[in-house]
């Protein structure tokens, strides 16, 4: 295959993915850890006893996604609409 070929494919490429905060591994890494600890408090299934059977579901998923911040983000809005 053409170099210029290449090259051009890898510039449409890049400009198809979508830049978010979540792009720069260490960036993420560290931005996972502390909205892991900030969603850990908010949606513990103790802190919200009326809503458990919500809070424990949204809680494996934070646990499960630990690392994950783009994740994290979607969980995030999840749990503003659901638990507060």
């Amino acid at each position: 295959m053409n170099v210029f070929v290449r090259f051009l494919r890898r510039l449409r490429f890049r400009r198809t993915l979508k830049i978010d905060e979540s792009t720069n591994v260490v960036d993420g890494m560290v931005k996972a850890r502390k909205l892991y600890k900030e969603l850990c408090a908010i949606a513990h299934p103790d802190r919200n006893q009326y809503k458990s059977d919500i809070a424990e579901e949204i809680m494996k998923r934070i646990v499960a996604n630990k690392h994950n911040y783009s994740e994290l983000l979607y969980i995030q809005k999840e749990v503003e609409e659901k638990l507060l």
